[in-house]
């Protein structure tokens, strides 16, 4: 694990340390402290109505705080007799304290932290969108109540993530042992099977909100560790505030709304999952249900060069994206438009460039409480490296032109029962090659998914799933791969 993963882990690890409290060391030997359970006591602080305080009392046989006359509306004070104190002299601590925001009427404990997380920290963050809770979600970021809170004054943090391990087997040649990437199906190669096991798609985040000015800001962190030698990798890092983004999070040419719920980590060959850097605003049309969003964000370019051209990609100009999204209680439409200029500079020559556009129309409808459809077309020119793919190819010796794309997705997702479920995705990516291009280059691809899950218990599934993938060369030449995969994720509350 590489010095970034260390770091970020030692970072949590002592963020859980201070949120227990001030000491976790082992209490001195004979101090004649029980291995019990901590007892709270639920307490109001007069200074500050809003915080309650649970003090722990340790060990079932110490001195017990003795209430003293109620000195506010909302409860009761605690204090200590003034000798409490182990019958050796030690010091030990007898009561750890943690405190948590809370309104006055609010209830138990339990619902304090999903009280603040709704009423105080929440707040109308694009990046949210509209959750349909059909089947499970590795898209979203985790919600923003209960489970590992930290709070602080006019502060809170949420931690999240989970854990993913995977189990595949490949009956044919596939390239990518780790993910259904269709592109790496080999074309033409001896029949062999594989079988990995990893958990590289295990994740950890950090939602991070305060109040400022009577508004919420939010930064979120999140990473996992499908990278080179699983080292921990930045997957999004933006701050948001009002209708405001900025950072690293999925591009807004995406849906993720409507992206497939499989448990393979790569996904539909149609769907947009790029995540860059971005400056995005968000504006409600009319009233919220009807959003506008425009945004500049980081352009990437993959071009294959004539052949004996030798030179490289070059970027004079972000990314232009926009969609406009409609949202509802049963349903969700969007359009998303992508305006871009590619560049290549070949060696000792001024840059050479383009101009791509791309359309992204997704939508996502629940025909029932728990059964979930959902589809997708995109196409345009130059946009291959939204999929992986080139954006331009050579058309002569010493020229170029962006190639077109186009493609399509359909699935569903059911809920059959409260801890069974199941997805299933077909989608087909076409890019229209030129004569220039060798003769292996991807044509068309092809991806179909379907999955069972169960929940044996609240944030444990266990799935299995079927891929099968179709690659087809410029020459009309294809391959094609099957496998099946299970999964056990265990999410963070």
């Amino acid at each position: 694990m590489g010095r970034a993963s260390s770091g970020i882990l030692f970072a949590f690890f002592a963020l859980v340390v201070v949120a227990r409290g001030e000491s976790t060391a082992p209490y001195p030997t004979g101090t004649g402290v029980p291995d019990t359970t901590f007892q709270p006591v639920r307490s109001r602080s007069v200074q500050n109505p809003g915080v309650v305080t649970l003090d722990f009392a340790v060990g079932e046989d110490d001195p017990k705080p003795e209430h003293s006359p109620p000195d506010s509306p909302g409860g009761d004070s605690l204090s200590l007799p003034e000798d409490h104190a182990n019958s050796d002299g030690s010091d030990w601590p007898a009561l750890q304290s943690v405190s948590y925001f809370q309104s006055p009427s609010s209830g138990t404990p339990e619902a304090v932290a999903g009280e603040i997380a709704s009423d105080r920290f929440q707040g109308a963050f694009s990046s949210q969108g509209n959750r349909f809770d059909v089947g499970i979600d590795l898209y979203s970021a985790p919600e923003f109540e209960g489970g590992l809170i930290v709070f602080g004054k006019d502060v809170a943090m949420k931690i999240g993530g989970y854990v993913k391990a995977d189990f595949i087997y490949d009956f044919n040649p596939i390239d990518s042992t780790d993910s259904f990437v269709t592109t790496s199906i080999p074309v033409g190669a001896p029949q062999r099977t594989n079988t990995r096991f990893h958990a590289r798609q295990t994740r950890l985040s950090f939602d991070t909100r305060w109040a400022s000015d009577e508004r919420v800001v939010q930064i979120f962190v999140e990473g996992d560790f499908f990278s080179v030698n699983d080292d921990f990798r930045l997957r999004h890092a933006y701050g948001e505030v009002g209708r405001l983004i900025v950072g690293r999070t999925w591009t807004t040419f995406t849906d993720v709304n409507a992206a497939p719920a499989t448990l393979d980590f790569e996904g539909s060959v149609s769907s947009v999952n790029r995540r860059q850097a971005q400056a995005r605003w968000t504006q409600p049309i009319l009233d919220d249900a009807l959003t506008l969003a425009v945004a500049v964000e980081n352009p990437e370019f993959i071009i294959e060069a004539p052949d004996g051209v030798v030179g490289e990609e070059r970027s004079p100009a972000p990314d232009f994206v926009s969609r406009l999204r409609l949202e509802g209680d049963w349903s969700q439409f969007q359009i998303a438009g992508l305006l871009r200029k590619g560049g290549f500079q070949p060696e000792g020559q001024s840059v050479l460039t383009g101009t791509a556009w791309g359309v992204n129309l997704t939508g996502v409808v629940l025909l029932s409480e728990g059964f979930k459809v959902y589809s997708q077309v995109v196409f345009g020119e130059g946009i291959g490296s939204y999929r992986g793919l080139p954006d331009a190819a050579p058309t002569g010796a010493n020229t170029s032109e962006q190639l077109p794309m186009f493609g399509w997705m359909v699935g569903t997702t059911h809920d059959w029962t409260d801890t069974l479920s199941s997805n299933f995705t077909y989608a087909e990516n076409q890019l229209d090659n030129t004569t220039f291009q060798a003769t292996d280059a991807v044509h068309r691809t092809t991806y179909l998914a379907a999955n069972l899950l169960w929940n044996p218990l609240d944030r444990v599934t266990v799935g299995a799933e079927y891929l099968y993938g179709i690659r087809q060369n410029r020459d009309g030449a294809s391959g094609a791969a099957h496998r099946l995969q299970a999964s056990f994720i265990f999410d963070l509350p």
